[in-house]
């Protein structure tokens, strides 16, 4: 049957009236304060994942979704989706230098060097040794450390940092700033570089004059899922002065050209010890017209625990995303209205220990059953970095492919009355926070983060120090993209 021109007209209208009725307020100060302040406070002791703080903080958050009316997520009837997670310490290791003149050099793990383990014990082991200069490879840029160099089953030995980090004001640092903002994720990055390359182990150099390994007890855990796949290698970290006396061919005053150490093997060995615990997503859903595809709204909960006595309160890591993703919660539950798709409240767990609990989500995931069309992820949204004077710079993440995700973005900051200087940046090959899990598996996402601090994973991250209007303006432009998401996706429907 044709339809009258009329008539195709009309049903057009209608569409449009109702893709332009779907309206959720933002969440104002208000929503957010009162949540945000007790997640920070010292009464969760730092929101440590396998701690007291961190179940405190899951049945908090699961309480308010209760209170919102969310639909729990699992077929318990509960908010907590419950798994285990293994934690592996070293016990004993050991790191050895053989020169070619059969002299061997035996390193104290008390005072030269320190290690983060891999899920298994490794026997002693032999292996060459390859000076990858910063060990990165950063097709994006032309960047290759490895180029000509056959890395695999050898053991490599990078410097920590990038090319120029000494001089902040020239272009390859603000390049590779750019690219690595954060340390963590930096080296997160070279590891699994080595990994990909064949490695056996990885050899960091701190180019700090004043490090200084951590005593044994002190040493990094190292955390995995029970049921992981993903392959680990032993990381050790030395010093620079150390490092210029065992492998002086390197030169690292004045030259980091990448070589193979022919005169030089490694003897290394590292006995774990890992024990089982349980921790828990909390995630509560509003049920959408189409229940077969979900957006999900997610921040991490956890943080530091308490380390020497201090407690890591995480203030903007992470209860600043946390109380944001349950204000959201509370104004799309207020409104009543039936979203065209499933909108998933996502607190993560175990962020701090390798995005443990956004993997573990991605991994039950049934793609027949159920499509997830985007992921938004807010991790740090309450503060700004030193150099931002304003307090208006916003680092908003989307894949490369993701165009129209960026669009919305700008559009979204363009109605505030003062809007952000939006850094847009492209998450392919970066694994900072949550949203890694889901461009693992091709999922389009949405982060935001407010900038670095000089409290960051520090006692100072405290509520006091934190920026609630930039919040609110941060949850504006969140929930502005979650409704113009809805909206673009209901206009391409044929």
């Amino acid at each position: 049957m044709r339809l009258s021109l009329l008539t195709f007209l009309f049903l057009l209208f209608c569409k449009s009236v109702l893709i332009a009725q779907i309206s959720v307020p933002s969440p104002l100060k208000s929503d957010f304060e009162g949540t945000f302040s007790l997640l920070a406070s010292d009464s969760l002791q730092g929101r440590k994942a396998n701690d007291r703080g961190g179940s405190l903080a899951a049945s908090f958050v699961s309480s308010k979704m209760q209170s919102y009316k969310l639909k729990p997520y699992n077929q318990l009837e509960d908010y907590f989706q419950v798994f285990e997670i293994r934690e592996h310490s070293v016990k004993k290791t050991a790191l050895e230098i053989k020169k070619r003149n059969h002299r061997t050099i035996s390193l104290s793990s008390e005072k030269d060097f320190e290690v983060i383990p891999t899920r298994h014990s490794l026997q002693k082991k032999q292996a060459e040794a390859v000076f990858v200069s910063y060990g990165l490879d950063v097709s994006k840029e032309n960047y290759n450390d490895y180029k000509t160099l056959d890395v695999n089953n050898k053991i490599v030995i990078v410097l920590s940092g990038f090319p120029s980090d000494q001089d902040s004001t020239s272009i390859v640092y603000k390049k590779f700033k750019s690219l690595f903002p954060e340390e963590n994720d930096l080296e997160e990055t070279k590891i699994k570089t080595a990994i990909n390359k064949g490695a056996s182990a990885l050899i960091i150099i701190e180019n700090k004059e004043n490090f200084k390994p951590k005593k044994n007890s002190e040493n990094e855990v190292f955390h995995s899922l029970e049921n992981t796949t993903s392959t680990s290698i032993p990381v050790f970290r030395i010093g620079k002065t150390t490092a210029e006396n065992l492998f002086p061919e390197i030169r690292l005053k004045d030259n980091l050209t990448s070589l193979p150490l022919k005169k030089v093997k490694i003897n290394f060995s590292t006995e774990v010890q890992s024990e089982n615990f349980y921790v828990a997503n909390v995630l509560g859903y509003i049920s959408g017209k189409d229940t077969t595809k979900t957006i999900i709204v997610g921040a991490h909960y956890d943080h530091l625990g308490i380390k020497n006595d201090s407690i890591y309160n995480g203030a903007d890591d992470n209860a600043s995303g946390t109380s944001g993703l349950l204000a959201l919660a509370k104004k799309w539950s207020e409104s009543s209205i039936k979203p065209d798709y499933n909108i998933l409240f996502a607190a993560w767990t175990a962020e701090e220990m390798g995005l443990l609990g956004s993997e573990y989500f991605v991994s039950t995931l049934n793609p027949e059953k159920q499509k997830i069309l985007l992921a938004i992820n807010m991790d740090m949204i309450s503060r700004s970095a030193p150099e931002d004077k304003t307090h208006r710079i916003l680092s908003v993440g989307t894949q490369k492919t993701d165009s129209d995700l960026r669009k919305i973005i700008s559009d979204a900051n363009s109605q505030l009355s003062k809007p952000f200087t939006l850094d847009l940046w492209e998450t392919d090959g970066h694994s900072g926070s949550d949203y890694a899990s889901f461009t693992a598996k091709g999922i389009p996402i949405l982060t935001f983060f407010s900038g670095y601090h000089e409290d960051y994973h520090t006692p100072g991250d405290t509520f006091s120090k934190v920026d609630l209007d930039k919040t609110q303006d941060i949850l504006f432009l969140v929930n502005n993209a979650l409704l113009q998401f809805i909206k673009n996706q209901n206009a391409a429907k044929p």
